[in-house]
């Protein structure tokens, strides 16, 4: 397996260990890859787009897979009320893992704990929102078109209709606040 992929694999114990509860879900999972290399500039090598549940990439899944293989994470199945989701946890062999991409895990340790510190308290519904707030804003930067606030609001509206725009508002400048948006005028 090549270097890159052991690392980026060896991300999702360490997540999952330092996040609220010592686990997280596919979504906090997809969200905090997302963050770490969109806003923080981790290498993973991921290529996201914008999906249902915000920015995606479908080998973060098939990482993931490979990970539970491995036994460097564990996914239970969790039933709610009004549906499903999945506790991932360090597996039995996280730290076989995490030793074999120390150098890469150490280097990125800060960024890590930065996701989970920002981050970590959300819901699942929350980073949705963040993340797609995020992937606007990300994508009128790439373009050179600088857009405000109210515009990324409006557009994540759009895409998103099932959060209020003033929902939208308020999060995006939370996020300028932290200076997690670069492209916000």
């Amino acid at each position: 397996m090549p270097e890159a992929n052991e690392s980026r694999l060896a991300i999702f114990p360490v997540l999952a260990d330092r996040s609220k509860g010592g686990h997280m879900g596919r979504t906090a999972l997809m969200k905090y890859m997302y963050l770490l290399q969109t806003v923080r500039g981790v290498p993973l090598g991921y290529h996201f787009t914008l999906y249902s549940y915000g920015p995606f990439d479908s080998d973060v899944l098939s990482d993931l897979s490979i990970a539970e293989a491995l036994e460097a994470v564990k996914t239970e199945l969790e039933l709610y009320s009004g549906g499903y989701g999945y506790k991932i946890r360090a597996g039995r062999n996280a730290k076989w893992l995490e030793r074999r991409a120390s150098k890469f895990l150490n280097k990125y340790s800060g960024d890590i704990d930065w996701v989970i510190k920002k981050f970590g308290a959300f819901t699942s519904a929350e980073l949705e929102l963040i993340g797609t707030i995020v992937y606007v804003d990300q994508e009128s930067a790439g373009g050179k078109k600088r857009i405000g606030l109210n515009q990324i609001a409006k557009l994540v509206h759009e895409i998103k209709p099932h959060f209020a725009e003033s929902k939208v508002l308020q999060f995006a400048q939370k996020l300028e606040k932290e200076k997690i948006l670069g492209a916000a005028s």
